[in-house]
């Protein structure tokens, strides 16, 4: 799933990849404030949980930004909450057997 374009105001995406499947990515607020070389020192996953988690204790981007743009940043975050709290999806995925001798311990008894 793609960054929401807020957010890609705040951050330096990189092709290095963090994992598999994540690439790093740095605060351009800490970048500004530090350095270049300093600030590509903080580093998280281009994941928007964790963008928005370096957001809120990062004095650099508090600083930089006025309330009703980190409002509405902070807004993604629970946006998120609500969407993968919501129980009206169904469970696409089977629960799993126990055992899968389970079955035929009857079948010989």
């Amino acid at each position: 799933m793609p960054l929401p374009s807020l957010l890609t105001k705040y951050i330096v995406k990189t092709d290095e990849k963090v994992n598999k499947s994540n690439l790093k990515t740095f605060c351009k607020a800490c970048i500004e404030a530090l350095g270049e070389e300093e600030g590509r020192k903080i580093s998280f996953p281009n994941k928007t949980d964790r963008i928005i988690q370096h957001f809120k204790k990062c004095s650099h981007f508090l600083a930089k930004t006025n309330e009703e743009e980190r409002a509405a940043v902070f807004a993604l975050l629970r946006s998120k909450e609500a969407d993968t709290n919501d129980n009206t999806i169904p469970n696409l995925i089977p629960n799993k057997r126990s055992c899968k001798y389970f079955n035929f311990i009857f079948i010989f008894i």
